[in-house]
């Protein structure tokens, strides 16, 4: 992992690659446990590469996946995060906060100016062009990781759950398929010629393949119970707010 991380951004290894190599998870755990030559420091090199090359195909996509699911998800949810939380109709921020943030980016940001309840009801297109602009400045101005260390963070946590999510389904395969596969060779290897009761059974078998199958199962659990829209929403509005929650610490 450490020599992955040498080839990437911060940004990218966390939200491109890491659901990359999570997305490969269950294969690559499944080859170091069931295949003994994999474990030697030749067959670790030769696992290592080849999973390399899986996990860095699938994080050249991670990104392009990512942001088609992103436009889907926006209009669903009828827009963009940073355009939706500054709205008057909605109320993931307190009017308080609205008012607050509106008037301290009407100093920062040129060409902004204070949208009002009646202005936004009256002309919500343009009142949506004031909230785009003022979260593009917002963005471009908010680079510097060390100053705005919670952007960043939200942005690679958001990032990693919409990248993660856009390949749910492929996940979902990977590890089902991993769990049967995996299931069928530790049966043929130490369960198919005995006929104890089952937990005898299970006691047979060694350790790492047995944590191997409840580890797969976990990951699978996961995808299924845990990747969820949900989850990718949540983080899209934490990043929002720590987004525009930065306007106050700018002169």
């Amino acid at each position: 992992m450490k020599e992955l991380e040498k080839l990437f951004d911060k940004y990218s290894f966390n939200a491109r690659v890491k659901p990359a190599f999570f997305l490969a998870l269950p294969i690559v755990i499944s080859v170091i446990a069931l295949y003994e030559p994999a474990r030697s420091w030749g067959g670790a090199v030769i696992t290592f590469i080849t999973s390399f090359g899986v996990i860095t195909f699938a994080a050249n996509q991670m990104s392009t996946k990512g942001n088609i699911l992103q436009e889907k998800l926006y209009k669903k949810w009828g827009g963009a995060p940073t355009t939706l939380i500054l709205r008057h109709s909605d109320s993931r921020l307190d009017k308080h906060t609205k008012a607050r943030y509106m008037s301290k980016l009407e100093e920062i940001v040129p060409n902004f100016k204070t949208i009002s309840a009646n202005d936004e009801a009256g002309d919500p297109e343009n009142a949506d062009e004031m909230y785009r602009t003022a979260a593009t400045f917002l963005r471009e101005h908010t680079r510097d990781t060390s100053q705005y260390p919670l952007v960043f963070k939200e942005n690679i946590s958001y990032g990693f759950s919409r990248n993660i999510r856009a390949f749910k389904w492929i996940g979902v395969l990977v590890s089902a398929l991993s769990v049967i596969v995996s299931s069928i060779i530790v049966w043929f290897n130490y369960l198919k010629e005995k006929s104890e009761p089952i937990w005898d059974m299970l006691f047979s078998i060694p350790f790492e393949s047995l944590s191997l199958l409840v580890l797969l199962i976990v990951i699978l659990l996961t995808w299924l119970f845990v990747v969820t829209e949900k989850w990718v929403e949540i983080r899209a509005f934490a990043y929002a707010r720590a987004l525009f929650a930065s306007c106050e610490y700018k002169n």
